[in-house]
């Protein structure tokens, strides 16, 4: 992983729409029905019917399924200048967009290999040691995901060989719906700290603790240079997470986008607190001294 990591034709995964499958997305743009607005993005209801290449689980594998749209937006000011509450949503030119979003797969796609990086690591350790671990594995997962191109007649950007001229349109990130919606969403750990967000007693503490165990994983199986922070969603599924990677990693380039605190990474050993997963004998992970 930390050789894929420092070599700079392995760090996003690559976009061939010559591979890609077509279908139709419908998406409800009202404010009315609009999932969410962050600071940077809107999510919305969609629906997706793909006509080739059908999957057999997933998104796309049944026609007219329910999906999450999002797109990054631009705070469109009113002329008098800004103020709290006052600005419009506006859109990025297209190949800003698709820059944008193209970062957002990728760290999803990181995100996956890291997880299921861990999960392997766990397995491996159990299946070795001569005595179960005294707790619960949490089985998680990170949402399907996908990139989605809209595309008009006109010039040519990218298609298949003997395919008609068409230019892009917009670019849209589509996720798996997570259930429960808002109510059972829940933070476990932010990107600029190694502490779970969730105090002992709290629904969900536990997945907290074994998230961070996660980290200090993840932080070792790639040599000190990534993993996965920004962990939220609900018990079993988890989305918009962020990728941080060490100085070394990125060598000035913006790999994985604006969240990529990559100090916090530096400082991991010394803010790290390991818990009763991080200390099972069965892992063999090493002790890291906490600074707090």
């Amino acid at each position: 992983m930390s050789e894929i990591l420092e070599n700079i034709n392995y760090r996003s995964f690559t976009l061939h729409t010559a591979d890609s499958t077509t279908g139709q997305l419908t998406v409800d743009t009202s404010s009315a029905n609009l999932i969410g607005r962050g600071g940077f993005k809107t999510a919305h209801p969609g629906w997706l019917t793909l006509a080739s290449h059908i999957p057999t689980t997933g998104l796309g594998s049944v026609p007219h399924q329910k999906v999450v749209v999002k797109r990054p937006f631009i705070k469109v000011y009113p002329a008098n200048g800004p103020s709290a509450g006052t600005y419009k949503v506006g859109r990025y030119a297209v190949a800003d967009e698709l820059s944008k979003q193209y970062k957002e797969a990728n760290v999803l796609y990181w995100a996956n290999s890291l997880l299921d990086l861990t999960y392997a690591f766990i397995n491996r350790c159990v299946a070795a040691s001569s005595n179960p671990p005294p707790f619960e594995i949490p089985r998680l997962r990170f949402i399907h995901a996908a990139l989605a191109l809209s595309f008009l007649p006109g010039q040519v950007v990218v298609a298949k060989p003997g395919a008609k001229p068409c230019s892009m349109r917009a670019a849209f990130l589509l996720e798996e719906l997570i259930p429960g919606g808002q109510d059972a969403f829940v933070k476990f750990i932010h990107n600029t700290d190694c502490d779970p967000l969730l105090d002992p007693g709290e629904d969900g503490y536990n997945t907290a603790l074994f998230l961070a165990f996660t980290q200090h994983v993840q932080y070792e199986k790639t040599g000190g240079l990534a993993y996965i922070s920004d962990y939220q969603g609900v018990t079993e599924l988890l989305t918009d997470p962020q990728i941080l990677t060490h100085p070394s990693v990125s060598e000035g380039e913006d790999i994985f986008g604006d969240g990529n605190i990559e100090d916090v990474v530096s400082q991991f050993t010394k803010k790290h607190v390991c818990n009763y997963y991080c200390e099972w004998s069965g892992f063999e992970l090493e002790a890291y001294e906490n600074e707090a």
